[in-house]
């Protein structure tokens, strides 16, 4: 069983996170996202539909995109992504009003990676203590990280965070703050440059 990351940490980081996107100006908005095809709108998007989904809508995502779950999620994202943003950001905050307490890191680590996507391509970053981020990191080095992502690029190396107790994985090291691993971990191959070690070399 996943752990549980500390209790308010989704809601805090929906709240602020919507917050931010809604202060962006418009061109910031239709500027390329680190998701391939997918603009910073579209993106908040996709947080909206992740947010707002019943169950029984995660469930029957493989069947509405044809055997891939990530077709039916693309396609809510680009839909959501043509309503105004203004009202993507209520209704972001609202879920995370809806949803308080505990939660799985995957909740979590959906809002931080796709952060991250939305902010850095126009120069900004997403604010989130690391010990937030070490229950996730535990995730997505695992089989769901592989599954989820469809890439293992950790394999044949050790990762450890320079600003949180933890690390993971034999081989050549790669090191970096524990929010950059993590993306890293979720296949973002622009954040390289933000780590360091031998194990980048390969």
């Amino acid at each position: 069983m996943e752990d549980h990351v500390a209790a308010g940490a989704l809601r805090r980081a929906r709240l602020e996170l919507a917050d931010r996107i809604e202060s962006l100006t418009p061109d910031q908005w239709d500027t390329d996202s680190w998701c391939a095809g997918w603009r910073v709108r579209d993106v908040l998007g996709h947080l909206v539909s992740l947010a707002e989904a019943s169950p029984l809508t995660i469930m029957s995502l493989p069947i509405r995109g044809g055997g891939r779950a990530d077709r039916a999620l693309a396609r809510m994202a680009r839909r959501l992504g043509g309503r105004p943003v203004p009202e993507l950001a209520d209704r972001l905050r609202a879920a995370a009003r809806r949803r308080s307490g505990t939660s799985s890191p995957r909740g979590l680590g959906d809002v931080l990676v796709h952060g991250a996507d939305m902010l850095r391509p126009v120069g900004q970053e997403f604010e989130v203590s690391p010990q937030d981020v070490v229950p996730i990191l535990d995730v997505y080095s695992g089989l769901f990280g592989r599954l989820a992502f469809h890439a293992r690029p950790a394999r044949g190396r050790r990762l450890v965070a320079t600003d949180a107790d933890w690390s993971q994985g034999d081989g050549p090291e790669i090191d970096g703050r524990a929010i950059d691993l993590l993306l890293f971990l979720a296949n973002r191959r622009q954040v390289v440059a933000a780590l360091e070690g031998p194990g980048l070399d390969r």
